[in-house]
Parts: C-alpha cells; structure tokens; sequence
C-alpha cells in the first residue's frame, strides 16, 4: 500500500489549510494548489502526510484525510525530532524537500522509494563546497530515484555540481496569472515612483542594497519603495532611518498573496535584487512581476540568466551593487521608450520561463511508477532536454 509523505524545512500546512478554508486565500503562492493536489492522492493512497519541520508541534488530520505534521525542530542541527515522526508515519514513499542530509541519508537507509525535490541554486562557492559538498554523491545514489530542482538553471547547476544529468529534472508550479490578462504599459505613473520588493526581507535578498539605491537617488529622482514580506524589517528600517529615506520606505508585513497583483500593477517596478549568495531557485516574484507587465528590475542572480534581457524584458543590475540599482531604477523611470519596450517584452520572458514539468504531475508520475511514467520523466531530464553530448 502506497504511504506518500513529503517533508518541507519551513512552511506550516495545518495553517495554510486554516486559512484557505477561512477566507479562501493562501499566504504564499502555491499553497493551494499543493493542498488539492495532496487531498486527489489521498483519495487514491492509504495514506499522505506533510511534514513541516519548523512548524509548531502537532500531528493532525484535515477534513481531506491528509495528515500535515509539525516537528519543532530544525533538521539541519537536530534531525532526530523530525525523523522519529517520518519513522511514526512509517512511509512507502518519502519526498524530502531541500537538501537536508540527515533525512536523505534515512530515507537511503531505509526500505522506502526516495525522492528528493530542491528549490535551490548551489550557484554559490559555500554552498557548492562546504555546506553540501556530500550532497551529489547522495543524489547519485541509486536509491534516490527521484531528483528534481525549481527551473532550469538550478536543474542545472545540480549537474555543475556532479549530479548526473540524465537523473535532474526542473520543476514548477502552475502559473495561472499570465501577463496576457494585462495591457503592456507605455510609461511610469510617477513621480513619486514606486518600487514594489516581495519576498523575504534579508541581505541576501538585497533589501539593504535596495533601500541604499533609494538613498543614493534622494537627490535625483522621487522614488518611493514598498516592501512586503517578513524577516529582518527592524534592521532594514533603522538602515532607512540612518540614511534619511524612512519617509520613502514602507515596510508592510506579510501581504497575503491574493493582493500581489494589485500591487504588482500599481507600482512603478517590481525590483528582484537577490544576491549570489541567496541560493535562489527561480523565484516567483519573477514570474508575477513579468505577468503583472509592469517592469522588473533583477540581479544578474545566475539563476536568473537566459530568462532575462537587459532593456528587452527587464533591467538588469550587477547583484549587491546599490549605485547599478540606483542607476537601472533613474534609467528605467526617465526614459518612457525603455519603459515601454521592458513592459512590452515581459510576456516573451514571462513565456521563456515555463516548464512542463509540474510539482504534482511529476510525484504523481514517480509514485504511480508504470512504464509510461518512467519514460515522461525520463524525457524531461537535464540530460534529455540538452541533448547528445
């Protein structure tokens, strides 16, 4: 009998659930659809279970049958917490989300069918060398018969780091906000203009070097920056205060994802300045910036390279530069032409970043196991989708 249960380091689907059912909206994008795509392989398997390890304590079944799971721990420095439920939930199948060690190296152990999905670039020498220089040859274990990471680029920064290429795969969620449902923009509504950062508010997600860009044009152009998110805020607004723009910034907590767009279409730009050392996947700030049709502004994060053309699709910056993101915001913001083309040519990017590899075809496919589905997800690895060598 088929017990699927997929554990995550962060998130909190006892939660997501609530939500949903409360006021039909989700927090983060994606949340929704893992639910329902959780609840159709209940109604198949005996049994599925998510665990989120940061999560709270708790051990309960939603209305769908599915059992979402909260550890309390941190898998990464004290594993045995999360592994004693893994072991309680006792498995035929286990999926464990991100590169956490302790648990592949269970699940190898083990007597169980071992996938392991990632949203993570390895673009980064700490990453690549130090922290999980054991990663590639766990991966290439034959016991491991599912490896999959969030976009291309990452997919294949897996193999730049010894995976083997005919074992990757890039994954994605569904996109249903598309930039076709939004008229291009031919200008900035500004000034003031306004800059829109979502996500997770940290240095390596460069909103320290954003809220220095802002400063850097306090003299040049009117600019005025949203962020939404949570993380480090203090820091950040006392960074803003020390430079004399906490009146140009706002700092506006967790916006529930269902009010992005909006957002999205109102501002001036979306900014994306991650950093290299961010182990990014592909982020999907991108892709709803670019389906908002209003300009992105991102780093050259290598996960983002082929997606993006500078001053075709978006402007592109060099990461961890404030004065380049200073410069890329004045550039875009004074000249209506360059604004017009980026907005125009968001929905060219917007459509180079799909992937047909799906979250839940794909465990569906790895679960079901039959040779049809051997054969798809054979198809759509990084050694198939670059052909022969």
């Amino acid at each position: 009998m088929t017990r699927l249960l997929i554990v995550h380091y962060a998130g909190d689907y006892r939660e997501a659930d609530r939500l949903r059912r409360a006021t039909g909206g989700e927090t983060y994008y994606g949340h929704g659809y893992v639910l329902d795509q959780l609840a159709a392989w209940q109604a198949q398997y005996e049994a599925v279970g998510f665990l989120c390890s940061l999560a709270p304590s708790y051990w309960e079944t939603l209305d769908s049958g599915v059992t979402v799971i909260g550890a309390d721990t941190n898998p990464d420095q004290d594993p045995a917490p999360v592994l004693a439920l893994i072991e309680r939930f006792a498995p035929s199948h286990l999926i464990v989300f991100g590169p956490m060690l302790h648990l592949i190296r269970w699940g190898i152990e083990h007597d169980v069918r071992l996938g392991v999905i990632m949203a993570d670039s390895f673009a980064n020498l700490y990453y690549r060398w130090v922290r999980f220089r054991r990663l590639p040859k766990l991966l290439n274990d034959p016991r491991v018969t599912l490896v999959a990471n969030h976009g291309a680029n990452a997919a294949r920064a897996l193999v730049g780091i010894g995976l083997r290429a005919d074992k990757v795969l890039a994954w994605d969620f569904p996109h249903d906000r598309t930039p076709e449902t939004q008229a291009s923009k031919v200008h900035a509504s500004g000034p003031p203009f306004t800059l829109l950062f979502v996500g997770s508010i940290s240095a390596k997600k460069g909103v320290g070097d954003l809220v220095r860009a802002v400063a850097l044009l306090k003299d040049r152009l009117d600019v005025r920056l949203d962020v939404a998110g949570l993380g480090a805020t203090e820091k950040f607004a006392a960074l803003a205060t020390r430079l004399g723009v906490a009146d140009r910034v706002r700092f506006l907590g967790l916006v529930p994802n269902g009010a992005i767009p909006a957002m999205m279409q109102d501002a001036d730009a979306v900014v994306v300045p991650s950093r290299h050392n961010f182990p990014e996947g592909l982020p999907l700030t991108l892709f709803e910036g670019l389906a908002s049709r209003t300009p992105v502004i991102a780093s050259d994060h290598p996960m983002f390279r082929g997606h993006l053309e500078d001053g075709e699709s978006a402007l592109v910056f060099a990461a961890g530069k404030p004065r380049a993101l200073a410069d890329a915001i004045a550039r875009l913001m004074t000249n209506p032409a360059l604004y017009a083309r980026v907005s125009q040519g968001s929905a060219a990017a917007w459509h180079r970043m799909q992937n047909p590899v799906k979250w839940g075809e794909m465990i569906d496919r790895w679960v079901r196991d039959d040779a049809e589905d051997r054969a798809w997800l054979s198809a759509h690895t990084v050694a198939a989708l670059n052909g022969p060598a």
